[in-house]
This record gives structure tokens, C-alpha cells and sequence, in this order.
């Protein structure tokens, strides 16, 4: 469901919400409530031999689907930041972030509400520790460039990122 059919009370004062042209409105208090999305990240990552790393889902939504590592931004954290955490939860490594690709729309099916995203994609490179899959990551394979954009990914976001990344190259 649209987050506009599922949020339904105030959070001042938890009366009703109505939606107007691109926010809801407290009846009570006036309170507006926007539906900006929420940012992401991924990260493009590749080895020594040029092969781009994807990683499998392992949780809902679109488990089993191949997926770049990554993940949310966290309360108050920089893009920089929210990467190399993600990144060192996931899999283990410590990244460097060497340049921002883009900034994707997209949808996240979260318990049923299809929240909208903005997933900010750059590319990095390990710089220390081994790949070891943990948190929400099933496994993890390096792809050659013609393989990797033939995957189904996850996300359409993705797609589009990877295209990009890969026309700078």
C-alpha cells in the first residue's frame, strides 16, 4: 500500500491525517506530514580483475535477488559514513569511497507500505579485511562487466547505476 493509505495519525497529536497535493494534514493540530523519501546507499565495488561485486538478499524484501551492498542512512550520518558502516556490516571490509555515481528513485517494500527512496550509489574499493557475508547478505559473488548487468537485480535503481557506472568506464 501507498504510504498515504497507511499513515493515518498525527504524530503530534494523533489525530486523524488527510492526504492533500503531496503531504498529509493533522484535522487538529495542522500538522504536515511529508512523503519525502528515504535515502540509501549502494556501493559499486569492484576487484582486482575488474569484476563488480553483488551480493544475495537474505531478508525480505526480494530475498534472493542479487543486490549491490549497502543499505540506509542512518539519523544524522553522512553519505560517507552510512556506506562504510553498511558495508563493514555486511560484509566484513572496510571500504574507501572514491566518487558518487548518481542519486536513484526508487520503491522499498517495507511490512507492506512501498515507501519511496532516493539511493545514492558511488564506487570504492576494499581496503582492508576479507569478504565475509553477515547481517542480511546470503553470499556474495564478483560478476565480469558484461555479466553483472545482466543479473536481476533487486532494485530498479540498481540497473541504472550500474549503467552509469560502468559509461564512465
Amino acid at each position: 500500500m501507498k504510504p498515504t493509505e497507511a499513515y493515518k495519525h498525527c504524530l503530534i497529536c494523533g489525530n486523524t491525517l488527510v492526504p492533500k497535493e503531496d503531504f498529509l494534514e493533522c484535522i487538529q493540530c495542522h500538522y504536515k506530514q511529508h512523503l519525502n523519501p528515504t535515502p540509501s546507499n549502494a556501493a559499486i565495488i569492484e576487484n582486482g580483475d575488474g569484476e563488480i561485486l553483488l551480493v544475495e538478499r537474505g531478508r525480505e524484501p526480494q530475498k534472493g535477488y542479487w543486490d549491490l551492498p549497502g543499505g540506509f542512512m542512518a539519523e544524522y550520518e553522512s553519505l560517507e559514513e552510512s556506506v562504510k558502516r553498511e558495508i563493514k556490516e555486511e560484509l566484513g571490509v572496510d571500504i574507501e569511497v572514491d566518487d558518487i555515481i548518481g542519486a536513484y528513485p526508487d520503491v522499498y517494500d517495507y511490512q507492506d507500505i512501498l515507501v519511496p527512496t532516493i539511493c545514492i550509489a558511488v564506487s570504492g574499493k576494499i581496503t582492508e579485511g576479507e569478504l565475509h557475508p553477515a547481517d542480511d547478505v546470503a553470499s556474495y559473488k564478483f560478476f565480469s562487466k558484461e555479466e553483472v548487468v545482466q543479473q536481476k537485480l533487486a532494485f530498479k535503481s540498481l540497473d541504472q547505476a550500474l549503467i552509469d557506472y560502468l559509461r564512465r568506464k
